[in-house]
């Protein structure tokens, strides 16, 4: 039996292909839309899974809440001088 529960608070964890968040603060977090979408690109792994599903009429397909991209994206080497990394930096 399955229970019909909105998606809408079921985000999906973004890593980096080393297995590190993309970003820490915020958080990398991507839609349940962005992160299906992202898999039928093929552009990452699924690591986890919610015990939900979306269906249309010929595929079902559980949601993906961690998910690993498979080309390393480089992070940024100078941070953006914004006035939450300067309270981030000097610890609230």
């Amino acid at each position: 039996m399955t229970i019909a529960v909105s998606p809408h608070g079921l985000p999906a964890l973004v890593l980096n292909a080393d297995y590190r968040p993309l970003s820490y603060y915020p958080l990398s977090l991507w839609s349940w839309q962005d992160a299906i979408k992202a898999v039928f690109l093929d552009r990452v792994h699924i690591l986890a899974e919610y015990d939900h599903q979306v269906s249309s009429p010929s595929f079902s397909m559980r949601l993906p809440s961690v998910v690993c991209l498979k080309s390393y994206v480089q992070p940024s080497r100078h941070p953006a001088f914004t006035r939450f990394n300067v309270f981030l930096r000097d610890r609230f």
